[in-house]
C-alpha cells in the first residue's frame, strides 16, 4: 500500500494554495488536505484535521506553520497512522491554549524546513525544537511563507516519501 499524502495548511492560508499545488506536481497521488479555514482555536482545527484522516493509513504529513503544530499534533495522537512529516515553518514557538507543540518522540523520518526572515515563527524557536528533539533543520533565505523554497520542500518531500514508500 502506497503512502498517502496530506498538506495541512497555515492559520490564514485556505486548501489550493501554492505548496498544496506543488505537492501535488510531485506525481505522488492525490494530496488529501483538510479544510481548516478560518479556525483559529487549535482544538476546533484539529477536530477537523483528525475527521479528514480517519481511516487512512501511512501519511506523510505535509505542515505549513499552524499546520505543521496540527501535523506534530496529529502524530501523537495517531502514531499508528503517520509515516513521515515534513514541516514548514512549524508554529512551535507558542506555549499557551493548546499550541504547546509535542515532543517528537516517533521513530519516524521528520524534516523541517525554515526561513531566515520568517517575522511570524522565529528561526531561534525552531532551532531548539529540532535539538531537543533531535530532527533535523533545512534553512533557507526565505520568509515565512516559503515562497521562494517549495522546490526545497519538494526535495523533503521526496526524500521522506522514498524511505516510506
Amino acid at each position: 500500500m502506497s503512502p498517502q499524502l496530506v498538506f495541512l495548511h497555515g492559520l490564514e492560508s485556505e486548501p489550493g494554495g501554492s505548496k498544496f499545488l506543488t505537492l501535488q506536481s510531485l506525481g505522488l497521488g492525490d494530496v488529501l488536505e483538510p479544510d481548516c479555514s478560518k479556525l483559529i482555536v487549535p482544538d476546533d482545527r484539529f477536530r477537523i484535521v483528525e475527521a479528514a484522516l480517519a481511516g487512512h493509513q501511512r501519511l506523510v504529513l505535509v505542515g505549513s506553520s499552524f499546520g505543521g503544530l496540527m501535523a506534530l499534533k496529529f502524530a501523537a495522537a495517531h502514531p499508528e497512522q503517520v509515516a513521515a512529516m515534513v514541516l514548514c515553518a512549524p508554529a512551535v514557538h507558542r506555549e499557551e491554549r493548546g499550541w504547546t507543540p509535542p515532543a517528537m518522540t516517533l521513530p519516524i523520518p521528520v524534516r523541517i524546513l525554515q526561513g531566515t526572515r520568517d517575522d511570524i515563527v522565529p528561526l531561534t524557536a525552531v532551532e531548539a525544537y529540532c535539538m531537543a528533539n533531535g530532527l533535523p533543520l533545512t534553512v533557507v533565505d526565505d520568509n515565512h511563507r516559503l515562497s521562494a523554497s517549495h522546490d526545497v520542500m519538494a526535495q523533503l518531500v521526496r526524500e521522506v516519501w522514498k524511505m516510506v514508500a
